[in-house]
């Protein structure tokens, strides 16, 4: 089956789950107001791994999620709260 997907679409489905997944957080950050990665990184399926989901989120968009959330909002915009794994 994911042969038949990587031959539809070009893309392995792995890597098409990850970029769903960092789609939707960017979403979660952007629309919801979330700045707690680990929230963020559990509510797209990273369980409890904040710190795979924050190398991947980072690999996919050149910044880190603490980095978007601050890019997005200006550092008083975080509420003090930093990068929480």
């Amino acid at each position: 089956r994911g042969f038949e997907f990587q031959k539809e679409t070009g893309i392995r489905f792995s890597d098409y789950l990850t970029n769903e997944r960092i789609q939707k957080a960017k979403e979660y950050i952007e629309t919801d107001g979330m700045d707690r990665i680990s929230d963020i990184a559990e509510r797209v399926g990273f369980g409890n791994n904040p710190q795979y989901f924050s190398q991947l989120f980072k690999k996919k968009t050149g910044m880190a999620p603490s980095a978007y959330i601050t890019g997005l909002r200006g550092p008083s915009g975080m509420s003090g709260q930093k990068e929480e794994f």
